[in-house]
């Protein structure tokens, strides 16, 4: 059936509660946009077309859309019937079933709208949860599984208040009938827009079957201001760090590290507490990251040891049986296998071999003011504390850089490069210095 679908995702909304000139459904998720999320799960199932309803002034959230997405403008906002109803041209003749998603609820699971998909045949199925906590949602009205109505909690009565059938917003069935019903629904004279919500009552007067498909209700919450926002973000990161350690990977203090939606792991991987994972992270087997580090952008092949409080960044490489140790900056580089940088140093635009070592304090001067240059360590390389290598410049294998040196010329393979000022020294001098 699912071969017969057409999505529409309904992302017109001005999203004012959020108080941020960003829109609502570009607000990220573990580093994916929420509209994102929501065409992910789409990508899930199969469908026919795919359609997304946008306000006029959305080149943004365009920008981010793959393309085979089709884009509907709704001109006016008049509610999300009038949203919805914005598309009829494209599908209101269709034969196919209709599924009516939202871009800012991104945390559905793909097996409950299959679900909802398979109870939708010939009839309109809508998704509802039961919630503790109902405050905020449309209520339900069912008998024996069967929906009667769908009352806005604005429009709630006495001890309507008190039920926890609540409405998700999510529904699917025949596209012919939604739009039939569409059609139907008159402006609110309260809120002036048209109320999707409305179209289940107006089915039920006309004696058109409605059933309830039941979802967790963290699945099918909507995000509306910056504390729902965060309140997804966790419920994502719990999802993620469980995936994690059922695969085998040790999390210390898991509640406090966060990934990325793309991170992958791989096995016998230990992972220390505070670290955030950034976007495009690859982890391979047997490494080990100590506690509070930033990666991004980042390999860590087998058996390397990395932190704490380590930052990576730019597109970083680091080998087998390296050791990266505390507070130490790697950007746009690549450390080759068993090499060691054990603290406090920067590496930036930079190619390090095998074996070599890299003393305690010693950067990489990658940047003149103007443009950003390379710097190249050979194999074997011994690089002593406190020295400054300033790009572009070569260190050839085997050489021998002398701790405090400034370097700014290229130096050969088995040589020793020492650039100290020379040390002064004053027998007896100190009364005189302090005097």
């Amino acid at each position: 059936m699912d071969n017969f679908l057409n999505i529409i995702i309904l992302a017109a909304g001005k999203g004012t509660r959020m108080k941020s000139p960003k829109p609502k459904v570009l607000h990220e998720i573990a580093n994916k946009e929420m509209i994102l999320h929501v065409i992910n799960l789409c990508n899930k199932i199969k469908y026919k077309n795919l359609f997304i309803v946008l306000s006029k002034d959305s080149n943004n959230i365009k920008a981010v859309l793959p393309k085979n997405v089709k884009i509907i403008i709704q001109k006016e906002q008049l509610g999300t019937a009038n949203a919805l109803l914005c598309a009829q041209e494209k599908i209101r003749k269709s034969k196919e079933s209709l599924l009516v998603l939202y871009g800012d609820v991104p945390l559905l699971e793909s097996s409950t709208i299959k679900k909802l998909i398979y109870k939708s045949k010939n009839k309109i199925s809508m998704l509802g949860f039961e919630s503790m906590t109902p405050k905020g949602y449309g209520r339900i009205i069912a008998e024996k599984n069967n929906v009667l109505e769908v009352i806005e909690q604005k429009n709630l009565k006495g001890s309507e208040k008190n039920i926890n059938l609540c409405y998700s917003g999510v529904f699917c069935g025949p596209a012919k009938s939604i739009y039939e019903l569409l059609n139907k629904v008159k402006k609110n004279k309260t809120q002036k827009e048209f109320l999707l919500t409305d179209i289940f009552k107006i089915a039920n007067e006309e004696n058109i079957s409605l059933s309830l498909t039941l979802a967790n209700e963290n699945e099918v919450m909507g995000i509306n201001n910056m504390y729902q926002l965060s309140l997804a973000e966790e419920k994502y990161q719990k999802k993620l760090r469980e995936k994690f350690m059922i695969k085998g990977i040790m999390l210390q203090k898991p509640e406090t590290i966060y990934f990325s939606y793309d991170t992958k792991i791989e096995s016998n991987v230990k992972i220390g507490p505070n670290n955030t994972f950034g976007k495009d992270v690859v982890i391979k087997k047997n490494v080990s990251i100590a506690a509070s580090n930033n990666i991004e952008q980042t390999v860590i092949n087998d058996s390397a040891s990395v932190g704490p409080f380590c930052r990576f960044r730019g597109g970083v490489k680091i080998g087998k049986f390296v050791r990266i140790g505390n507070f130490v900056e790697i950007k746009n580089s690549i450390i080759g296998n068993f090499s060691k940088i054990n603290h406090l140093s920067y590496v930036g635009d930079a190619s390090v071999g095998a074996n070599s070592n890299i003393g305690a304090g010693t950067i990489t001067c990658n940047y003149d003011g103007k443009a950003k240059h390379k710097t190249i360590i050979g194999n074997n390389v011994f690089i002593g504390s406190n020295c400054a290598l300033i790009a572009p410049i070569k260190i050839s294998n085997k050489a021998f850089i002398a701790a405090g040196s400034t370097i700014s010329n290229d130096v050969g393979v088995n040589d020793f490069s020492i650039a100290r000022a020379k040390q002064k020294l004053v027998k007896k001098g100190r009364k005189k210095f302090l005097k």
